[in-house]
């Protein structure tokens, strides 16, 4: 395999994952972070709390831990796609610099 069909394909994986990272960050930074920063660990069971969007949460232990439990699972996912967008272009611009 050549160098420059390596950065075909390496272009090609790149605009992927950058189409799925862009719905990703989109949910993950107008719906969830503002899910979970509404209810705080300082709240009594059986409030509620208001999100940046003026929607009313129920901070109930059970949805707390779910809205925890999907906090960090789409962190983790918007991390690791972005490391791996982040390495292949740092292979790309390698690849690119050898020509």
């Amino acid at each position: 395999m050549t160098v420059l069909q390596k950065l075909k394909i390496l272009k090609v994986i790149n605009i992927l994952l950058i189409i799925i990272l862009i719905p990703v960050l989109s949910i993950y930074l107008l719906l969830i972070i503002p899910e979970y920063a509404a209810c705080n660990d300082t709240m009594f069971e059986g409030e509620k709390g208001i999100d940046i969007w003026g929607s009313r949460i129920d901070c109930d232990p059970e949805s707390r831990a779910f809205s925890q439990a999907f906090f960090q699972m789409f962190s983790m996912a918007v991390c690791g796609i972005s490391l791996v967008l982040i390495l292949i272009n740092i292979f790309c611009f390698r690849l690119k610099k050898h020509l």
